[in-house]
């Protein structure tokens, strides 16, 4: 019985030990499968390693400072402690008594603990520190006060300041302690707080030397910290500057010197009591090097900054100001703008459109968010799919480069009937999406819905660049639990007809079910159902972090990722594009980001994750990157060259919303350049606003393809426009610029800055938004159609510069309020200049505001010849009529037969003439205007500030 009891023991110490290390394995085999067994073995060995080499260290002083007292805690616990105990027990006899080994044993355990502790935090917070101090690599460019390459503050800083943390802090509180039970032992006295008098201390010959030991160390580490102070004045905040400023370099500098030589000063003090006995070697250091703190560092600086700094404030501090502007432009980028002027005003003619004929066929009439519900209602086929998100890329179709909304079709097991969600099915069956849903940004349908170039499951296409060969997606934003493949159970791979057609993976990845894997997966998993489950066989493999984000998170947690992920087509695959930035809050002067922990962000890593398999490939986007270099040194091997890149993907490159973002909300300030505007905030810029759902918002970066000025041909960038800052008495909607990045070829990064003349009112998008509400034709429109029963949406507002002035757009939507409507496009408003209408199509709005000479957005394969002239007689219409009346008639009765919905529907509502309906018709030369151009009471774009939405909080 007692051999089956060790037995049984040893049994559940192994099944402990097992379970304890089974996620460590599985890691193991998951990095491994991936290819990356380095971003494994890299931070594992670190931390370990830095435990070992921290722990050891501050065991052997802890260790050593607690055996150093160990006759002094034995003596007052059996002396001391025993006769006051003793009031209670037996007087003849001892109540306990200590020995020294015993002691000794408590002592080491305690050490070791606390070192543990110490060492455990360290290694997992400052592994990666330790590692680019070692493999640092420099920057090119310097600090403006101390000259410093910038490295030192990336790399050398910040692991300078761990090891000081970590040593200070333990090593402290020790002496402290140590200090303490002196003091309680009574084996140091204070007899007279006049410190520097002879006799005010006394203290036996060995704690003399051991507290003069502990305070040598402590005297050596605050040195060094101070030296490190120095440095770390590069990021403190004063008044109106960030970073060093006149306080900072002409008070605290000069304290933080003084300070460190008074520190050193004590360290030798500290050394000469271990030879001399006179006790005010060790206390007067102490109690000066305290005091001098507060005065000099705390105090001075203080007084310097309210009396001298603050009332010559702008003087004082404007080369600290200008360091600020220039550190800040780099570490977001900003210093790489070019800019350029733009007119805003030249005329747009025909023929300036036509040679702008590619941005009309681009203009995105169909906006994502309402878009995302209609792919929902009309392409999510089963209630188990869904579209996390309608991501705008750009693809060549029959020769045309054209931009595309497109969607991945992900399988959501969440969404499964309750009584489906088996381990069978969960596991086992329903395993992957299917397919995509795509649309061309600028087409819908006369039904006002959007035109599919890939629809349905399986997808259907007319576009040869479009089609799917593996259309599977066993990774993706919605795939968030672990699924067992080439098992007995056929996958589900889609809906057909009554039936549905299985399949069985056949990619790369998954782990495989050996003996060995199959018992700790189990035990990390904490499920018997590998072993019990009949489907899964010796072939069968695992997918473990389905999920792209916690994929590649896991694979590389030092890069900061982006959350908007986007799915391409790569021929015939489908596969995941993730920005990934190098991130960091080490940056001299440079102005940190609101809300974040950086101040430098460089978008440098591209992760291609393919949407089948789940490989993972890293690119490196920014060679001349240091922080990325530095990350190539210590993980070589993981991050490929772009020219690696397959150049079917580099196509598909897009310049990350996010990144753009953060620049353009750090150029609202950092655009100004001189010191005396920026201090005064003269010329600060904000995001321009739009409306949406009747609220006023900013507007969001929107991808669109257009022929840049001064460009050759037509490409696909990022742009947003800015206002000037409004306050609360003073709202300013005016557009004063646009930005824009590019990224199609050699140009990818390259930043635009297109500043508009500042004599001039230029209209901004919620100008055009009043303009649009201002309108009596189309404001009663939109009120007779946003009635009980319906609501009306207004699509995003773009601003499309063309020919050195702009087209304002907007696309207008109608919902039913009844649950699962489909939103429908019913409306185009087009501004330019002093002309607003709403007409059926863009090609509408473009012949009213520029006659019928206007070229027309086509699709692909779709003819971009004019239409025909009012002169030529088409076969198919009566002699003498031109399409033009046609199609007006045509508008006056759709919108006759509209309004007379609306009277059915609300008996309340006034009657409308068709004269109102006028603006959504086609304009003929009798009419144009009348039907054309704003009334003149609303023909200014200007309207006054009372008219302007108010600016949300």
């Amino acid at each position: 019985m007692r051999r089956l009891g060790k037995l049984l023991l040893a049994l559940i110490l192994l099944g402990i030990i097992l379970t304890a290390l089974s996620g460590l394995y599985e890691d193991w085999l998951w990095f491994k499968d991936l290819g990356y067994p380095q971003l494994f073995w890299t931070p594992l060995l670190s931390k370990w390693l830095i435990q070992i080499v921290n722990g050891t260290i501050l065991f052997l002083f802890i260790a050593g400072t607690l055996l150093s007292i160990r006759h002094a805690i034995v003596t007052f616990i059996n002396e001391r402690l025993r006769r006051r105990f003793r009031l209670v027990q037996n007087m003849n006899e001892p109540a306990f008594s200590l020995n020294q080994r015993h002691v000794t044993l408590w002592l080491v355990l305690l050490a070791a603990l606390i070192s543990f502790a110490v060492s455990f935090v360290a290694g997992f917070t400052g592994w990666l520190e330790v590692l680019s101090f070692m493999k640092a690599t420099p920057f090119g460019k310097t600090d403006p006060i101390f000259g410093r390459d910038l490295s030192f503050y990336f790399f050398r800083l910040p692991f300078l300041r761990t090891v000081y943390n970590i040593f200070f802090g333990p090593l402290f509180l020790l002496t402290f302690f140590t200090a303490l039970f002196y003091m309680v032992t009574g084996v140091l006295r204070f007899h007279s707080l006049k410190l520097w008098h002879p006799g005010a201390i006394t203290v036996s010959p060995a704690a003399r030397k051991h507290l003069a030991l502990l305070c040598a160390i402590l005297f050596l580490l605050k040195a060094f910290g101070y030296y490190l102070d120095t440095f770390q004045l590069l990021y403190s905040r004063h008044g109106h500057v960030v970073g060093a400023g006149y306080a900072d370099l002409n008070a605290s500098l000069p304290a933080l010197r003084i300070l460190l030589v008074l520190a050193l000063i004590g360290f030798a003090a500290a050394a000469l009591t271990l030879l001399f006995k006179d006790v005010r070697l060790l206390s007067l250091p102490v109690i000066t090097v305290f005091l001098l703190n507060i005065l000099l560092y705390g105090f001075y600086p203080t007084l310097i900054q309210n009396l001298v700094v603050i009332p010559n404030e702008l003087q004082m501090e404007a080369p600290y100001i200008q360091h600020e502007i220039s550190l800040t432009r780099y570490g977001y980028g900003l210093d790489k703008i070019k800019e350029e002027n733009y007119p805003a005003t030249t005329p747009i003619t025909p023929t300036v459109l036509k040679a702008d004929q590619a941005t009309l066929n681009n203009i995105r009439l169909n906006d994502s968010r309402p878009l995302l519900q209609t792919y929902a209602q009309q392409q999510g086929i089963r209630l188990y799919y869904k579209f996390p998100a309608i991501d705008v890329d750009r693809y060549t179709v029959n020769g045309e480069y054209r931009q595309l909304m497109i969607a991945p079709r992900e399988l959501s097991v969440s969404d499964l009937d309750p009584k489906a969600q088996t381990f069978v099915n969960t596991r086992f069956k329903y395993t992957h999406g299917y397919g995509v849903a795509a649309s061309f940004a600028n087409a819908v349908t006369s039904d006002g819905l959007p035109s599919y170039a890939i629809k349905d499951v399986p997808p259907v296409t007319p576009y040869a660049a479009l089609r799917l060969t593996q259309p599977r997606i066993y990774y993706g934003q919605q795939t968030n639990h672990w699924v067992v493949v080439d098992t007995t159970t056929k996958e589900f791979d889609y809906p057909y007809g009554s039936a549905n057609v299985e399949n069985t993976y056949q990619g790369k990845t998954g782990i495989p079910f050996t003996p060995l894997n199959k018992l700790m997966l189990s035990l990390h998993e904490g499920t018997l159902r590998f072993y019990l489950a009949g489907e899964i066989t010796a072939h069968s493999r695992i997918l473990l972090h389905r999920n792209i984000m916690d994929r590649v998170e896991k694979l590389a947690p030092f890069l900061t990722y982006d959350q908007d992920p986007y799915i391409v087509i790569d021929h015939g695959r489908l596969k995941w594009i993730i920005d990934a930035y190098t991130t960091s809050d080490s940056l001299p002067y440079s102005s940190q980001y609101p809300g974040q922990d950086f101040n430098y962000i460089r978008n440098s890593v591209k992760v291609v994750v393919d949407a089948y398999d789940g490989t993972v490939d890293f690119y490196a986007m920014d060679p001349h990157d240091p922080v990325l270099e530095t990350y190539r040194k210590i993980f070589p091997g993981v991050f490929k060259d772009l020219s690696q890149m397959p150049k079917s993907l580099v196509a598909h490159l897009r310049y990350p919303e996010t990144l753009f973002t953060v620049q353009s909300n750090m150029l609202r300030n950092f655009h100004m350049t001189d010191v005396s505007v920026f201090y005064n905030k003269e010329d600060a810029w904000d995001i321009a606003k739009e409306l949406y759902t009747s609220k006023a918002q900013y507007v969001k970066p929107y991808y669109t393809i257009m022929k840049l000025p001064g460009a050759s041909k037509p490409e696909f960038i990022l742009m947003l426009p800015f206002t000037p800052a409004s306050s609360a008495n003073n709202t300013r909607n005016n557009m004063v610029a646009w930005l824009a990045a590019r990224m199609d070829g050699t140009h990818y990064g390259h930043l635009l800055l297109y500043e508009l003349p500042k004599n001039i009112d230029i209209n901004g998008p919620l100008q055009i938004e009043s303009q649009i509400d201002q309108d009596p034709n189309i404001s009663k429109q939109l009120s007779l159609w946003d009635q009980k029963g319906s609501r009306v949406i207004r699509g995003n507002l773009l601003v499309i510069p063309i020919g050195g002035n702009f087209l304002y757009v907007e696309p207008i939507y109608l919902e039913s309020d009844k649950g699962g409507s489909i939103p429908e496009m019913k409306r185009v408003i087009l501004a330019y200049n002093n002309s607003l209408v709403m007409a059926d199509t863009l090609g509408s709005a473009l012949t009213q505001v520029f006659g019928s000479s206007a070229p027309q957005p086509t699709t692909p394969g779709q003819s971009t010849a004019p239409p025909p002239s009012p002169s030529v007689v088409s076969p198919s219409t009566p002699s003498g009529t031109d399409i033009n009346s046609i199609l007006s008639q045509i508008d006056q009765l759709r919108t006759l037969l509209d309004n007379l919905e609306s009277r059915l529907k609300a008996l309340q509502t006034p009657p409308v003439s068709s004269s109102a309906s006028s603006a959504a018709s086609p304009a003929t030369s009798a009419t144009a205007s009348s039907t054309s151009s704003v009334p003149s009471s609303t023909s200014s774009l200007s309207h006054p500030t009372s008219s302007t939405p108010p600016r949300p909080s």
